[in-house]
């Protein structure tokens, strides 16, 4: 292990699509038009928010495969569903254009990303979505800059645990402080089984801050019901509720 085991860092972890991207609405449009394929009833938006996840096979296939779902929970690891579903999501989006024309970043993100910075902290990405694509949208956009590191598909196999994990062997320090900013339950919950732990000499800790907006792809009682640390209502309040909670210091000045 390098110098920098000796390290302790601090970062914020964003996921991608409903902290940095406004892209439910797509999710939306995407899923209704996989499940008539399954002759499956649409979900209204209201429903789609008590679900929705990425990647799209987490949510779509115990509902498309139920009763195989009830049988055996692991089928949404199934490579052979997961693909048959992505292979639909696929299809559809390249038919809207979301492929190549992506969705309006959250409002105030770019202002967001730099007092993180200015408070030491890292900025980072954990999605379930290539890099390549998610980078380059970030890259027009002029705010790549700000972050340190993409965890993306090819890293977490989509287990989002394993995305955490990757990135404390990545950076090679003796602890890992993240938050863990999301909109999405499964992510709150992934970060709080993972609120003490330690993976090879290295400690690791994540304070869980749920996003609630009208682009989280979970409604507010989805998210507080996988028991965040914190529960925000825009990225304006991030900063300031982290250090009311002390989670972040203020730094500290010359007497």
């Amino acid at each position: 292990m390098s110098d920098s085991s000796a390290m302790t860092k601090k970062c914020l972890l964003r996921t991608m699509s409903d902290t940095i991207e406004t892209d439910i609405h797509r999710v939306h449009v995407i899923a209704n038009e996989i499940l008539p394929r399954y002759h499956k009833p649409q979900l209204s938006f209201e429903e789609l928010r008590k679900v929705a996840d990425g990647p799209f096979d987490f949510f779509l296939a115990p509902i498309v495969f139920a009763e195989e779902y009830r049988r055996d929970p692991n089928i949404i690891y199934n490579e052979g569903v997961r693909r048959e579903i992505r292979g639909h999501a696929l299809e559809i989006a390249r038919k809207h254009g979301f492929d190549t024309n992506p969705p309006d970043f959250m409002p105030g993100v770019e202002e967001s990303l730099r007092d993180v910075q200015k408070a030491g902290l890292s900025n980072m990405v954990l999605t379930t979505s290539g890099r390549r694509y998610k980078h380059r949208i970030m890259e027009e956009h002029g705010i790549s800059e700000y972050f340190e590191e993409i965890i993306d598909r090819d890293e977490t196999y989509f287990r989002k645990e394993q995305g955490i994990y990757h990135l404390l062997r990545k950076l090679e320090v003796k602890k890992l402080e993240v938050v863990l900013l999301s909109g999405t339950a499964t992510y709150i919950k992934a970060g709080n089984n993972l609120e003490f732990a330690t993976v090879a000499g290295s400690d690791l800790t994540v304070f869980t801050v749920a996003l609630a907006t009208e682009y989280s792809y979970n409604d507010e009682e989805t998210l507080r019901a996988a028991n965040p640390k914190m529960i925000i209502h825009g990225l304006d309040e991030l900063m300031p509720r982290l250090r009311e909670e002390g989670v972040i210091k203020e730094p500290r000045t010359a007497a």
